[in-house]
């Protein structure tokens, strides 16, 4: 059932009127007289979204909300607490007895609808977080989150000089960790904050400006990770903000104290996310970069190769492939040792790839051999390429601890194909194997090129050597 939505109400009047304010067709609507009935609903068929009323009869809700987190199958649903109207101290006791959100009994249908997309929105969010969390998430072993953190940066946003907010963010005290600051709108579009956590964006009377800057700032490279709480008091009227993107909406006259948890939670939500951005690029880094040497590694050759015979089969083109492998480093191993030899490695991956175009492809092929793509580039441009990277290694000695300097030689098998040959990169890369072989046999230090004839299914490469 997509977008199930439960009213738990002692009322039947008030259960009535929120039922009455959602379109039924897109979220299906279930109700609860007591906290026991809904429970057994909630327990039957998780819903996505619990709004409940703050004075519901032997209602806890910090162990309401406790108990749904506490089970993974209804840790995700969002809690809502329906509060009577103007209800300060309400709706602050429930935002932080851990409810998600707090909304009127007697919430205008256009708010109420919007709030809900923006709630099925984020539980989708944190369904796909969920799925991609890493195996040490997973099985517990991930390092825990420290008690402490930095201080939150919430920036604030006007374009009336006399917003009514702004005396409200004076009230902050050092106890929310909260750091305010002002900005303009004209300046929050150009040049928002780069560590703000939570943009504070105070509409004016007509409104267009605010919410360009709403726009401007959810693409903006600087500011579109974060969060963003927009204060209105044109509820109603025109497109909902949490429809054009903002993650929270507050009227102006929120308190202090309200507007500050608001801020802290959207300041968590945030850092969760920055969090799962960094763990997805470093398994990412895991997935296809070698860790010694910083070169992509055979899982992301294979793919590179794969696109490239699709593209290939598009659109013939040029190519050369070229092998690579480090002369004599066993004994390189054996006379300085392994970590020397590891740092030898490091080396000479990093002296080939800063001699190549930002096009071309390089990878670790194995323990000491590498794997060089070249688009566009014909036989004798190859031929060129091999020599300067050959030649490179051979001049850059590298330095170890006790003063020894190491000087590698690399031996370099090529094999290239034109726009009319039809070879795959795998029939190149044999080649290119082959020619290496004949580089090793012949003294190494030196280049072998391979070549086919011309036609479809040749046999195996003739070698056509060049020193």
């Amino acid at each position: 059932m997509p977008g199930y939505v439960l009213i738990i109400d002692a009322l039947s009047n008030r259960r009535i009127h929120l039922r009455a304010q959602l379109d039924t067709a897109a979220y299906p609507v279930e109700m609860a007289e007591t906290q026991t009935e809904g429970l057994a609903r909630i327990r039957k068929e998780s819903p996505d979204v619990v709004i409940i009323a703050d004075d519901l009869p032997g209602l806890r809700l910090r162990q309401f909300c406790k108990l749904l987190r506490s089970n993974p199958q209804t840790q995700l649903i969002t809690v809502v607490v329906a509060v009577q109207k103007e209800n300060q101290s309400a709706r602050i006791s429930a935002l932080s007895a851990g409810a998600y959100d707090v909304i009127d009994h007697t919430a205008e249908a256009i708010d109420l609808k919007a709030r809900l997309r923006s709630f099925m929105r984020n539980k989708h969010c944190s369904e796909d977080a969920k799925m991609r969390a890493s195996p040490e998430k997973v099985q517990g072993l991930a390092e825990a989150i420290p008690d402490f953190a930095p201080n939150i940066l919430a920036t604030f946003v006007s374009c009336s000089a006399n917003a009514p907010i702004d005396e409200t963010r004076r009230r902050f005290d050092s106890s929310t960790g909260i750091d305010a600051r002002c900005l303009a709108a004209d300046a929050a579009r150009r040049n928002p904050e780069p560590e703000t956590d939570v943009y504070v964006l105070i509409e004016s009377r007509s409104g267009d400006e605010t919410r360009e800057t709403l726009g401007a700032l959810l693409t903006h490279p600087v500011s579109r990770h974060s969060r963003i709480l927009f204060v209105t008091d044109s509820n109603g009227h025109g497109t909902s903000p949490l429809d054009l993107g903002a993650h929270d909406q507050v009227s102006s006259d929120v308190t202090a104290t309200e507007l500050a948890i608001r801020i802290q939670r959207l300041a968590r939500g945030k850092r969760t996310a920055d969090n799962e951005r960094k763990t997805t690029t470093e398994l990412a880094q895991k997935a296809y970069v070698d860790a010694l040497t910083g070169l992509n590694n055979r899982n992301a050759m294979e793919e590179y190769l794969i696109r490239t015979d699709r593209a290939l089969a598009e659109q013939p083109r040029k190519v050369a492939i070229m092998i690579a492998d480090v002369d004599c480093f066993k004994e390189i191993n054996d006379n300085h040792g392994h970590a020397a030899g590891d740092l030898i490695l490091a080396h000479i991956a990093q002296t080939l790839k800063s001699r190549l175009r930002a096009g071309d492809f390089i990878a670790r092929y194995g323990g000491e051999e590498f794997l060089i793509v070249l688009p566009d580039v014909a036989a004798g441009q190859a031929k060129c390429v091999a020599q300067r990277l050959r030649n490179a290694v051979a001049n850059t000695p590298k330095a170890l601890e006790n003063g020894t300097h190491v000087r590698a030689t690399i031996s370099i098998g090529i094999a290239a194909a034109g726009r009319s040959d039809r070879q795959s990169t795998t029939d190149l890369r044999r080649a290119a194997d082959t020619a290496l072989y004949v580089a090793k046999r012949n003294g190494r230090n030196r280049i072998e090129f391979a070549y086919r004839e011309t036609t479809i299914g040749t046999p195996a490469p003739k070698i056509s050597a060049a020193q």
